[in-house]
């Protein structure tokens, strides 16, 4: 049983057969694949907002990189972060340098084709000391927004401009002949004031040089259209007929240059300049002051004598008053004469009769005016301005006695009649003086001279005038004697007279006395009366002779020996 349980036991028993597996296809996507779509959705939202947050890149171009560095370098706006450099090479033509930035978000509605760029750096120039404080944090790329068209290209600016695009004020073009010492960034100034800068300045297209400056506001308004604007640059030292005038500018002037304009006065206010219009720029305010006057009428004047010290710009004057100036000097020769006479061509300006409260203006037409004036005797004459300097100008002056002349407009130019100046008259007066001195026989003269000076020479060595000089020395000698006796031995007579000449007087006045008594006791008309009066009148007669002998005495003691001059001659 054993055997049998073993060996049924060892035979396997047939398996089951399994089911068939049913497959069931399920619909819609897996949930395995929403961690994939989700990591992609992800990555794409940081993508994109990485990218929203990098901002616009652009593209500058500098003449040098100095200062720059990729990855630290910073673009600010009023110092403010807007941007950062992203990497600094050489552009492809070798000569520039181009600089990539990246900008903040929001920075591309500013990014326009009057933007402008350039690297703050610590500069040093005759215009003063800038950018101080990059010396710690480094240097930078400053940007100013300006208007244009969106762009991303730029080309940077090698030096900061004078004046930001967000201040306030107007442009204004200045054409001068040449520069002068005028420089990028010189002061404009209105009375002393500073008001403006100096933007730069180009060559023009036709000729001269364009000079762009800038106004400020509110001082813009000030700028009208006759308005002058002059070179105020260092100083300016002139010499002419009224003298020496020497002109300083400000100091800041004298380094970098400099503008100055004035408006002058006007009966009617002229209107406010626009931006962009043109003015004049003159040398020297003097040169925009002559500018007002622009009425010029042209005369000549012929001069005999010597022109030495005038010279075109001299003024031409009348009492004081400049009512033109000398335009050109020059010589002539005249085929009717035969002689060289110099022409010298005066331009007067008849506004500046009307700046010195006249209303009356001459006449281009037919110089009825001048004509008159000439008539009256109205001539040219040369003067001397400076005596220093030897400055001449034009001196138009009356001349009562001056020959009858005319204005002579036979030419092209009228002509003014001239008269020699006080010192040519002086010099001709003088020219006759020595022409007479040199028609006298000066030879016979002083031969006539030198004869009569040896005859008087062999008088006085003669015998006869050396005895008669000391005979006349010992006499003069014997009359000081005389006199010091006179004085030690009249002053006892000459008391004596004088108590006398005082007894005598006394006398009289007590005769007076007495005469007035008897007149009051025997009458006016009485005999005895009459006797007293004539013996009064010899006692006066007496007296007065006494005091007369007595001075004579006094001033002549030697009368008493030689008497009285008269009696002794006879």
């Amino acid at each position: 049983m054993n055997e049998a349980t073993t060996a049924a036991r060892s035979e396997p028993e047939p398996l089951p057969t399994p089911p068939e597996a049913r497959v069931r296809r399920r619909r819609g996507i897996s949930l395995v694949w929403i961690i994939p779509l989700v990591a992609a959705l992800v990555a794409g939202f940081l993508a994109w907002q990485s990218w929203m947050s990098q901002g616009p890149t652009v593209t500058i171009t500098f003449e040098t990189a100095e200062g720059l560095e990729a990855g630290k370098t910073k673009v600010k706006y009023r110092d403010v972060d807007v941007g950062t450099v992203e990497t600094v090479s050489i552009g492809p033509d070798l000569q520039h340098i181009t600089v990539t930035a990246s900008m903040v978000p929001g920075a591309a509605p500013y990014l326009r084709t009057g933007t402008r760029f350039w690297i703050v750096r610590p500069r040093i120039g005759v215009g003063g000391v800038s950018g101080l404080g990059t010396l710690l944090s480094g240097a930078y790329i400053e940007v100013e927004p300006g208007d244009g068209d969106p762009a991303r290209q730029f080309t940077g600016l090698e030096e900061p401009p004078p004046i930001r695009s967000s201040v306030p004020g107007r442009r204004f073009v200045l054409t001068a002949d040449t520069l002068g010492s005028v420089s990028r960034g010189a002061p404009v100034t209105y009375r002393g004031v500073e008001v403006g800068q100096v933007l730069g300045y180009e060559l023009a297209q036709e000729h001269g040089i364009d000079v762009t400056v800038f106004i400020r506001a509110p001082y813009d308004d000030l700028v009208r259209t006759n308005t002058r604007f002059w070179n105020a640059s260092g100083f300016s030292l002139t010499t002419n007929s009224q003298g020496v005038s020497l002109d300083v500018a400000s100091l800041q002037s004298l380094l970098i240059g400099g503008i100055e304009f004035e408006t002058p006065p006007a009966a009617v206010p002229t209107a406010v300049a626009e931006a962009g219009t043109r003015f004049q720029l003159f040398a020297s305010q003097s040169a925009a002051s002559q500018a007002a006057f622009t009425e010029k009428v042209p005369f000549l004047v012929y001069f005999d004598g010597s022109v030495r010290g005038l010279h075109p710009g001299a003024s031409v004057e009348f009492r004081g008053l400049k009512l033109g100036q000398v335009t050109e000097v020059r010589l002539e020769y005249d085929e009717a004469t035969q002689r060289i006479r110099i022409p010298v061509l005066l331009e007067l300006e008849p506004q500046r009769l009307a700046e010195y409260g006249t209303t009356i203006l001459p006449e281009p037409e037919n110089f009825g005016l001048m004509s008159r004036l000439v008539q009256q005797g109205l001539r040219a004459q040369l003067a001397t301005g400076n005596i220093l300097t030897g400055e001449l100008f034009v001196d138009l002056v009356f001349v009562p006695d001056a020959p009858p002349a005319g204005l002579d407009t036979s030419g092209t130019v009228p002509v003014i009649p001239s008269v020699p100046n006080t010192l040519e008259a002086l010099q001709a007066s003088l020219t006759q003086i020595l022409n007479k001195l040199a028609s006298l026989p000066l030879d016979q003269l002083v031969a006539s001279l030198t004869s009569t000076a040896k005859r008087l020479e062999q008088v006085v060595d003669s015998p006869d005038v050396k005895q008669a000089m000391q005979s006349l020395s010992a006499s003069m000698a014997q009359l000081k004697e005389t006199i010091a006796r006179i004085d030690r031995e009249g002053g006892p007579v000459l008391a004596s007279l004088k108590a006398s000449a005082d007894a005598a007087a006394a006398t009289l006045r007590q005769a007076e006395t007495t005469m007035s008594s008897l007149q009051r006791t025997l009458g006016p008309n009485s005999v005895f009366t009459n006797n007293v009066e004539d013996a009064m009148q010899e006692l006066t007669r007496a007296a007065r002779s006494i005091r007369v002998f007595s001075d004579y005495l006094e001033r002549h003691p030697e009368a008493l020996i030689r008497g009285k001059a008269g009696t002794a001659a006879r």
